[in-house]
């Protein structure tokens, strides 16, 4: 699984974001490669899902590929909003 992480200009925010989702997924056991990018570098870049804070709930309003999270430090925030997602998807 493929997921980026993403933040305003993908360096500080989505760099810590990354490191969260790599140790929630490792707590859940999905194997996955973890990138952080800027939001407009998206464009034509491949990945399965995108991670990252609410403030850009309105750049990525009706997607079903994306992870919002209130708190990018608190792992256990991140592996539960990752958790929900996969549930959603039947994924385990």
């Amino acid at each position: 699984m493929n997921i980026v992480c993403v933040c305003g200009l993908g360096m500080g925010s989505s760099l810590i974001l990354k490191m969260s989702v790599e140790n929630a997924m490792k707590q859940l056991g999905i194997p996955c490669d973890v990138e952080h990018w800027a939001a407009g570098t998206m464009e034509g870049m491949k990945f399965d899902l995108v991670v990252t804070a609410e403030d850009f709930r309105d750049e990525f309003a009706g997607r079903d590929d994306v992870v919002f999270v209130k708190n990018i430090v608190k792992v256990d925030e991140v592996k539960e909003a990752l958790k929900v997602h996969f549930e959603s998807k039947g994924i385990s």
